[in-house]
């Protein structure tokens, strides 16, 4: 294959890659495989893309300042090529999996950077390749712009294998007082710069260090509109988000006063959850478990704390959410289904009794 048709393809992957990435909502890859099968199989063909492209531009002769011994130069360009794919690597997992790292806030430029890692790590090897192939003869690989980027992509590498496998780097870089009062630190510092209710719900969970859910709380309601942000969270929810139900475990603890204009947008959540149960039994790569990402309990609890004097609007609603979890085949999520089934139809009977 021709160096500028390998080229090309390597771009095409990257391109496509990228909007993929870009494209996908952020979410727990677990829930989804196909996502992550997708993006598998593109780092795959990127990789041997790159190895064959570099094996192409080494056999030029491009490589020659790296050493003149050509197998400490091939044993460097391999270890080399390895520390830049697994840069690559962790750069598209972070962006899959970014809600899970709930301590992370892309208004901090580290974080930032990380979330956007996968769209500018594999630049620093895509650039300098580009331009050689394209030099027109001028003997760039001799020059710092060849070189530079490179060494870089090389040096995140190893530092991110450094950092995920050795301990001490991992403290030295963190540099914490104790474990507890790091974590408080950053914690602090995230809730500080959220820009929307949106990125704090999380902080304000009583499981949380008590300064970092009254700093939560503390932010919310700074915030003018708080109480509307999350009756949008509700109206607007979407099944195939999997962030917006922890709204449920602040209504379940909080208290709201204009709860009135949060009854509509809270019974059109329900009907979410009912699309979002037959979703994820419909998914072969789903457990029992990842129903508890529904938080279907602090929703019944929230109905009890904070819409008593309304249930009555929910009733139809939860019918069809018991329905749909009753009409659920797979054997492994009968224990689950039936579990949520007996705490919906309880609410129910208390709240039907009460009306009666």
């Amino acid at each position: 294959m021709h160096i500028k048709t390998t080229f090309i393809l390597l771009l095409s992957i990257y391109v496509i890659s990228v909007i993929l990435n870009s494209l996908k909502s952020n979410g727990n890859v677990g829930h989804f495989s196909l996502p992550l099968i997708l993006m598998g199989f593109l780092f795959l063909s990127y990789s041997a893309l790159s190895v064959f492209l570099t094996i192409k531009i080494n056999k030029i002769g491009s490589f020659d300042w790296i050493s003149s011994n050509p197998s400490i130069r091939n044993i460097a360009l391999f270890f080399g090529m390895m520390a830049i794919l697994y840069a690559f690597f962790n750069a598209i997992m972070i962006k899959l999996d970014w809600s899970t790292y709930q301590y992370q806030s892309i208004a901090k430029v580290k974080d930032l950077m990380a979330y956007t890692a996968y769209i500018w790590v594999p630049l620093l090897m895509i650039i300098p390749f580009g331009l050689f192939i394209y030099q027109n003869g001028s003997p760039i690989h001799t020059g710092l712009s060849f070189r530079l980027p490179l060494m870089l992509n090389v040096f995140i590498g190893c530092a991110l294998y450094m950092y995920f496998n050795f301990d001490f780097l991992k403290y030295i870089i963190t540099r914490p007082q104790s474990e507890e009062l790091y974590h408080n630190k950053q914690t602090l510092e995230n809730i500080h710069n959220c820009k929307k209710v949106t990125d704090i719900l999380y902080y304000t969970r009583v499981s949380n260090e008590k300064v970092v859910v009254d700093s939560a709380m503390t932010k919310i309601k700074s915030f003018p509109d708080w109480e509307k942000q999350l009756s949008d969270l509700l109206g607007n929810c979407h099944p195939a988000d999997y962030y917006w139900p922890e709204v449920y475990h602040f209504l379940s603890t909080y208290s709201v006063e204009n709860i009135q204009t949060m009854v509509e947008p809270f019974g059109e959540s329900i009907t979410c959850l009912t699309v979002m149960v037959t979703n994820l039994v419909n998914n072969e790569a789903t457990s029992p478990n990842d129903l508890n990402s529904l938080n279907l309990d602090k929703m019944l609890s929230s109905i009890e704390y904070q819409f008593s004097d309304h249930y009555m609007q929910f009733d139809n609603q939860l019918v069809l959410l018991s329905k749909a979890l009753l009409e659920v085949k797979r054997n492994d999520f009968r224990e689950k289904t039936g579990e949520l089934v007996k705490a919906i139809e309880l609410c129910r009977k208390k709240f039907i009794e009460i009306e009666k």
